[in-house]
């Protein structure tokens, strides 16, 4: 017992000096899969800034956009698994994106999950001044003869709200052009959509009295409206928040692999850092690496696969 247990400890402390050993041999390309100027593309530098801070390494930030991340995607698969090539995008990319495409050009096991690292705050959102309380008010009055357009800025979203819709015998007018929740935000405010899949710019709204969180898409308490309504509440038994997540090309070294989860994980979580405050502020922490962090994408594949066959007629 006393030879396996040494061999064992040998085995830890051999890991963990060489991850300890480990650092990029040049300038880390980080490619984000949002747009410059957004919350994610913000999130993504300012973890760049926090390891360079922390770590002295060198992190040189880049949009690669397009396709949902999808683009992103394909790029880091076809990069060296060196260590100098890691994205940010959204669980959603490596999941629903993977089964709804028809050739995304990536398949989920093709990347290394380095850590989580964010959670929106997803809510269906209305205009307060509309008079419902939440999403049972909005499909009493569908059910009423009211035509009801609800707002998506993703495919998932979109067949989330025709199957709330399936679920409760109703049809709503799906309305999923727009690029962002900050676009289907706007819609609500301008009345263009009367409801709307919003993943956390609805704060200040709510807390206004403007808006309200008809319903919850996230599976915990949204923090500025604690008591809205649940998707289980109205027969829906899925959820549609999004996670934030820091991939590499699949093949990644064990040291490379650890020292950059590390890395992220460390900086995200720290109080003080930029990315912290920011991610407090805006999003929520939410933080797994290793085989957490790829179990909980395996997890999200399995309920894409459940959602796209639910909404089959």
């Amino acid at each position: 017992m006393k030879t396996l247990l040494s061999a064992a400890a040998a085995a830890i402390l051999s890991v963990s000096a060489a991850y300890a050993d480990w650092a990029p041999s040049g300038p880390i390309k980080l490619q984000i899969g949002f747009k410059a100027g957004g919350g994610a593309d913000t999130m993504a530098r300012l973890i760049a800034e926090d390891i360079q801070a922390e770590y002295g390494w060198t992190l040189l930030p880049e949009n690669v956009t397009g396709a949902g991340g999808g683009v992103m995607a394909r790029s880091v698969k076809d990069s060296a698994a060196d260590g100098l090539t890691i994205g940010v995008g959204i669980t959603d990319t490596f999941a629903y994106g993977v089964l709804a495409a028809r050739d995304p050009g990536y398949a989920t096991s093709d990347f290394e999950y380095l850590s989580t690292l964010a959670g929106t705050q997803m809510g269906i959102v209305a205009k307060s001044d509309r008079g419902w309380k939440n999403m049972s008010d909005v499909i009493a009055a569908a059910k009423a003869g009211e035509e009801i357009s609800f707002g998506a800025m993703t495919p998932r979203l979109a067949d989330g709200s025709y199957y709330i819709g399936k679920v409760n015998g109703v049809e709503f007018n799906i309305v999923s052009s727009y690029k962002g929740g900050k676009a289907v935000l706007n819609a609500v405010n301008a009345s263009d959509v009367d409801i709307g899949w919003v993943a956390g710019p609805q704060k200040s709204g709510v807390s206004a009295g403007d808006l309200l969180n008809l319903a919850n898409g996230e599976d915990k308490p949204l923090r500025v409206s604690p008591d809205a309504q649940t998707l289980a509440e109205i027969g829906v038994d899925f959820f549609f928040g999004a996670t934030f997540v820091a991939i590499a090309p699949a093949g990644l070294p064990d040291d490379a692999r650890l020292a950059l989860s590390d890395a992220i994980s460390t900086v995200v979580q720290k109080d003080g850092t930029k990315s912290n405050a920011f991610i407090s502020k805006a999003l929520t922490i939410k933080v797994m690496t290793g085989d957490e962090a790829r179990s909980y994408v395996e997890g999200e594949l399995a309920d894409a696969e459940a959602l796209l066959n639910a909404t089959v007629e």
